[in-house]
């Protein structure tokens, strides 16, 4: 087979027989074979066919592979390949990488097809919340650096330097959520014999990325539970927030649901004859369905804003057609109680609740349940079945009274503690 005339026969070339008999020494050497071939031999033995070339003004390299399984005819071909490819503008190296890619993705063996069929594998077993985060992180922190790429070729290296500069620029959290979620779906491309190593595991220990802070959620004070009330019951033009947002911040407060179970729930939940609130499991962080009683200030919120939204039983309660998901933003009932002043946090409201009615010697049992709390306890949760419904009915109406103002003179009532 030619070789284009680039192993001129005036060069001093390899023979077969000279690359059989190179010994290993102490350190490593190369034996030329002319326009930029060699024969790199190791001191353990091993022997690989080097080409290097000079690209851009730079000296590199490109591993052609190991003799004899790669012969010296057909280094000779691939050295004739690549200085073509040189002498085009186009480096060997990227050039090798693209077609790895072409035949990874032909093969199912991106980083991008594992992580599509990890999320869809584990899609049942996860609420739509934990679902969309996962997919989020993966589509902002890995996806961009990682998706094209054979997934058995990424390294812990590689790995590091895509996910240092999202965690210098503040994303600390963030940066260490979507480690963990790489390691996992490197460990589903080795249960399914895609790769052999989990470079984002290894990474587990990797001391720069520390983690932050915990930052508690800061709860409003109850000294300034009443000057709320007063600023969501405001009408007309003294009311900056729309109907759908001061529902929402009413029924967190009265009920103690968190964030997404609320935003995304429907007309369909609402029993208004029983003022129950049935919240399907999910949309529960438990993943069990959640039984709420509505004390009349809650349904009262409600029907203010039923002939706003109210669409047919299957229609959101708080809809918005400036979302995807077709209800309330992520970020819209915590925004709105920063415009009205309060720098809390919505879960805030959960802490407040928890303090009032601890403090005011209601049930425990009873509080853990309507904050859907499971109980660590394995022998007590087995036991523990009630859902304490007629004694949450009348808690959650006295702790609405007592947001209204109608019970402030409980001499059990103390300043709350803000953490932050």
């Amino acid at each position: 087979m030619g070789t284009g005339g680039v192993f001129m026969a005036g060069e001093k070339l390899l023979t077969d027989a000279k690359c059989k008999s190179a010994k290993p020494k102490n350190k490593v050497y190369y034996l030329a074979d002319g326009a930029g071939l060699r024969l790199r031999v190791r001191p353990n033995g091993s022997k690989n066919w080097i080409y290097r070339y000079q690209f851009n003004g730079k000296e590199k390299s490109i591993g052609l592979g190991a003799y004899p399984t790669v012969s010296l005819l057909i280094a000779r071909v691939t050295t004739v390949e690549n200085r073509s490819l040189v002498k085009n503008s186009i480096n060997p190296q990227l050039d090798r990488k693209l077609k790895k890619a072409k035949n990874a993705v032909k093969e199912g063996q991106t980083f991008s097809t594992v992580a599509r069929e990890w999320l869809a594998h584990n899609s049942a077993d996860w609420s739509k919340t934990h679902l969309e985060r996962n997919a989020g992180l993966i589509k902002r922190y890995l996806l961009p650096d990682l998706g094209r790429l054979p997934i058995h070729e990424i390294t812990e290296s590689f790995l590091f330097s895509v996910l240092k500069p999202h965690y210098d620029r503040g994303r600390k959290e963030s940066v260490r959520r979507a480690r963990s979620i790489a390691a996992q779906i490197f460990s589903y491309a080795r249960h399914t014999h895609r790769c052999a190593n989990n470079p984002a595991r290894d990474m587990a220990d990797n001391t720069y990325f520390k983690k932050p802070s915990v930052r508690h959620f800061i709860a409003i004070a109850q000294s300034d539970v009443p000057d709320l009330i007063e600023k969501l019951n405001k009408t007309g033009v003294e009311q900056i927030l729309q109907p759908q947002t001061v529902c929402g911040l009413l029924l967190a407060l009265y009920t103690g649901l968190r964030d997404y179970s609320l935003r995304a729930s429907k007309w369909s939940e609402i029993d208004f004859e029983k003022k129950i609130w049935m919240v399907p499991a999910v949309r529960m962080k438990s993943s069990r369905e959640n039984s709420v009683p509505l004390p009349k200030q809650a349904i009262t919120a409600l029907k203010n804003i039923e002939p706003l939204t109210f669409r047919g039983s299957d229609s959101y309660i708080f809809t918005s057609e400036a979302t995807k998901t077709g209800h309330m933003a992520e970020n819209t009932l915590r925004l709105a109680l920063h415009r009205l002043g309060y720098k809390v946090t919505l879960h805030g409201f959960r802490s407040l609740i928890t303090d009032v009615l601890n403090e005011n010697r209601f049930n425990s049992d009873a509080i853990e349940r309507q904050l859907d709390h499971v109980e660590k306890s394995q022998v007590r949760r087995a036991y523990l079945r009630s859902d304490f419904m007629e004694e949450r009915i009348r808690m959650m109406q006295w702790f609405a009274d007592w947001c209204d103002g109608n019970i402030l003179e409980s001499k059990n009532i103390i300043p709350l503690r803000v953490t932050s």
